[in-house]
């Protein structure tokens, strides 16, 4: 793959901003999300002033804004919907899996085994780990109490795809956030995940976030092909708990590029709302009293124990920051009935805008707490959306540990 694959003069462009900007091209990245969310925020505001019932018909499709019209659309019970859209957009990035179908038997065949090893993962165990590897990464710091979250997330989020996927494994994938450097390789851990994800899951990537998705997620594909293909090698089997699941459901080297679009789709599916939102909160309480606050009350309480003491404390008000500035903030199906989704009529072919922040926040609007629309539903219920997140009780623990970790410390002057 050669350098500019994904558009003439792109990384030209970044070099350009990179290097006439202070924080460089990190600081792109943020706008470009920051512009694709406000944008859907904005529609979604101005549909909900005249929307009856939850839905409305935009010049581009079917907006979606009442959290009961969500999770319908999510549960799809009727058959109405399809994810397989996601499919186009994954063969330019990462490359399909099951991600990307509808219930049947090739997702079946190519979830069972992921979903159940990621499923295996409890809140606890998640939470502890990602705590201690908070408490390193901290520690490391010249200054601990003054924290980029955005760097510590970039080093624990290395240390906790290494210890369940092998990867980062320090040959094929390097450990690092996302770079200009990142658009030509080596593939990195955690940064190189986001831009497919955003790409494939955003319902309007622009032409930016979609060539740099693209590349990304082509160099993930490439590098994460030849660890698998490394690790065959009966004296060098992989470690980590799911990806040696993974590695049992497909036990044979010709499915090698299947296995490695697996592993890449399943850590691109976890990464990106987990480091989304801890940025999110760690920043929105560091710019208020927020922070100070729940350190007090850690101070004050009288449980030992500190995966209780984080659900006592943290939990809530982690949840009620999530769920007023969600990520992902939108999702999107198309429709492949004509029907009536609330009182709109719905055609065969529209494109479905969920607007998850309307959900979330139309729940905190009424104080009702649930993150579960963030992760496609809530795969514990029965029935539940077929790509509810299996590992909704890991992500959770691993943002709790985090965000525990980083409530610890003090900043001198309210954060970075």
């Amino acid at each position: 793959m050669s350098p500019n694959a994904d558009g003439p003069g792109l990384i030209d462009a970044l070099g350009k901003f990179e290097r006439t900007t202070a924080q460089g091209l990190g600081s792109l990245w943020g706008m470009m999300l920051e512009h694709l969310s406000e944008k859907h925020a904005k529609a979604a505001a101005a549909w909900m002033e005249n929307q009856e019932g939850g839905a409305g018909r935009t010049p581009d499709g079917v907006l979606v804004t009442s959290k009961e019209l969500v999770m319908k659309v999510l549960l799809n019970a009727d058959g109405n919907y399809t994810i397989e859209g996601y499919q186009a957009r994954m063969n330019q990035s990462i490359g399909l899996i099951y991600l990307g179908m509808d219930w049947g038997p090739d997702y079946v065949k190519q979830s069972t085994k992921s979903n159940e090893a990621i499923g295996r993962v409890t809140r606890k165990e998640a939470f502890d780990f990602a705590l201690k590897e908070t408490r390193a990464a901290l520690a490391a710091l010249p200054d601990p109490g003054a924290f980029d979250i955005v760097k510590v997330s970039d080093t624990v989020f290395a240390a906790i795809c290494h210890h369940w996927f092998d990867i980062p494994d320090g040959e094929f994938v390097q450990a690092g956030g996302f770079r200009l450097s990142n658009l030509v390789g080596p593939a990195r851990c955690p940064g190189d995940y986001t831009p497919p994800s955003g790409y494939i899951v955003h319902p309007d990537p622009d032409v930016l976030l979609t060539q740099i998705g693209q590349r990304t997620g082509q160099i993930l594909r490439e590098a994460v092909g030849k660890f698998v293909a490394s690790r065959r090698d009966p004296k060098n089997p992989p470690v980590g708990a799911i990806t040696r699941a993974l590695f049992e459901e497909f036990p044979n080297p010709e499915d090698n590029d299947l296995l490695a679009r697996t592993i890449v789709g399943v850590m691109m599916g976890a990464l990106p709302t987990i480091n989304g939102n801890l940025i999110t909160i760690v920043k929105t309480w560091q710019k208020t009293a927020t922070l100070l606050v729940l350190q007090a009350r850690l101070k004050k309480t009288s449980l030992a124990d500190e995966f209780a003491r984080a659900h006592e404390v943290i939990e809530q008000p982690m949840q009620e920051t999530m769920q007023m500035t969600p990520t992902p903030d939108a999702l999107w199906r198309m429709a492949v009935k004509d029907h009536t989704l609330g009182t709109t009529q719905v055609r065969a072919g529209d494109k479905i805008y969920l607007s998850v922040v309307r959900a979330t926040q139309e729940d905190l609007g009424n104080g009702i707490t649930d993150v579960c629309p963030l992760f496609g539903g809530d795969r514990s219920k029965q029935p539940h959306p077929t790509h509810a997140c299996p590992g909704f009780e890991m992500g959770f623990g691993i943002l709790l540990g985090i965000v525990y970790g980083c409530v610890e410390r003090q900043p001198k002057t309210g954060g970075h």
